[in-house]
């Protein structure tokens, strides 16, 4: 009988480590999460959000850039082994920059295949700083609401979300961070409200 040393890199274990977080914030929505980050990543800023769709993203699918030009998106496949595909039609998105309207033409599946709506990362400033856009979140996996600021994000991309998760199953999953890492997950069954300024 032989034994097998499985040797995990501090690669490996930073992608572990990030993947974890990645769930928890999916399954407790508006709870702050953490985040590593990668320095290699040539948008400054950015890390955090590249090391969540390193955590995410694999050989098995596509991965798309809004943002950053096609020098960026080849180095993000380059890291992940993901396929390049126009970001409307790729399963995971790296969002650089706001958005907006965008979101309603990423993939939701269908009710048959839910599973096909998309995965987006949005880069935004900073997360739980007075000042920015309120919004209030309850459903699965929040008792009763929470409440989350968000500097960077624009009320157009809310609607957007709201828009494309309004047919459950159908929607798509979104992760927000920002540039120390903290990390909010809004799953598709989440309801998200913009409060009044």
């Amino acid at each position: 009988m032989t034994t097998q040393t499985i040797i995990f890199t501090p690669a490996a274990r930073q992608a572990q480590a990030d993947f974890r977080a990645a769930l928890e914030a999916l399954a407790r929505p508006g709870t702050a999460t953490q985040v590593s980050g990668t320095p290699a990543f040539p948008v400054s800023g950015a890390e955090h959000a590249y090391s969540l769709l390193l955590a995410l993203a694999d050989q098995e699918v596509t991965i798309g850039v809004l943002g950053g030009g096609e020098t960026v998106a080849r180095f993000a496949s380059l890291g992940t082994g993901s396929r390049i595909a126009p970001w409307e039609r790729a399963g995971y998105v790296l969002c650089l920059d706001d958005p907006g309207a965008a979101l309603r033409e990423l993939q939701r599946g269908d009710i048959e295949t839910p599973e096909l709506g998309a995965t987006a990362i949005i880069f935004v400033e900073a997360l739980g700083i007075a000042g920015g856009l309120m919004l209030t979140l309850s459903g699965p996996g929040i008792a009763s609401f929470a409440r989350v600021s968000v500097s960077g994000l624009s009320r157009a991309t809310i609607a957007a979300r709201n828009e494309a998760c309004a047919v459950y199953p159908q929607g798509i999953d979104l992760f927000l961070i920002d540039s120390a890492g903290a990390c909010i997950g809004m799953p598709r069954t989440t309801t998200v409200t913009l409060e009044a300024d």
